[in-house]
């Protein structure tokens, strides 16, 4: 359910940015900033073949990002996970794509600046 729901806002979001240019002009839309990435790593691969290291990236050039995840699990959400993505900083490890044999993911929930970054 809450996958159809992403679906959706991400499917809305863009519709936006190429229906109104004046959305697509600004730059406090957090969202438009997180970039999910799956890199190899040899413990995942260990733990499951074919995993991969998901990981979070701000590509924000000044601002930090605070933000909530749902976990999906072998199609199931799963729990939920929280933290912080500083700019110009590492990604933000999440966790193996495979576990198991079955496959993870994440999702985002909520998206927000931390408020007094420059």
């Amino acid at each position: 359910m809450r996958i159809t729901a992403n679906i959706l806002w991400t499917a809305t979001v863009a519709s936006l940015l190429v229906v109104c240019p004046a959305v697509a002009a600004r730059t406090d839309i957090p969202n438009t900033y997180l970039e999910f990435e799956s890199v190899g790593d040899g413990r995942c691969q260990i733990l499951s073949k074919g995993g991969k290291l998901r990981v979070l990236h701000n590509r924000h050039p000044k601002l930090t990002i605070d933000f909530r995840l749902t976990r999906i699990f072998a199609g199931k959400p799963q729990g939920l996970s929280t933290g912080i993505a500083e700019p110009n900083a590492p990604p933000v490890k999440l966790g193996c794509t495979r576990v198991d044999g079955r496959e993870q993911d994440w999702v985002l929930e909520r998206v927000r600046f931390v408020q007094g970054t420059p």
